[in-house]
């Protein structure tokens, strides 16, 4: 029977497909930023209208959420093939873990600002 872990939660090759399907879509946003950059003037006002839509900004929440799952992924591959002590391994990978969910707890708010009643 297949051990279900956090960092093996459907096979290795769901992860393969998880790491190809963030950098699919961080591809795709880059495109978006590239492609404005280059049709627009470039200044702060018409940045400021681009990035303050709430497409854009729910559009670049998705964009680090799915860059954190992408980095999980590679940290975890990381340190399993390169970092033998476990305790040093799983040390790395807590810490990691706790910048990440500290991260994935703060960007809403950076985002999309907090709401008045």
């Amino acid at each position: 029977m297949k051990k279900v872990t956090l960092k093996n939660p459907f096979g290795g090759m769901t992860q393969w497909l998880y790491q190809r399907f963030t950098a699919f879509f961080m591809i795709f946003y880059f495109l978006i930023i590239a492609f404005y950059t280059l049709t627009e003037p470039f200044t702060f006002e018409t940045w400021n209208y681009f990035m303050s839509s709430l497409t854009m900004r729910i559009t670049t929440m998705a964009f680090f959420f799915l860059m954190i799952i992408h980095a999980w992924i590679g940290v975890q591959h990381v340190t399993d093939d390169y970092i033998k002590p476990v305790l040093l391994k799983w040390s790395i990978n807590t810490i990691f873990l706790i910048i990440t969910l500290a991260q994935m707890v703060y960007l809403p708010y950076c985002l999309l600002g907090h709401f008045h009643a």
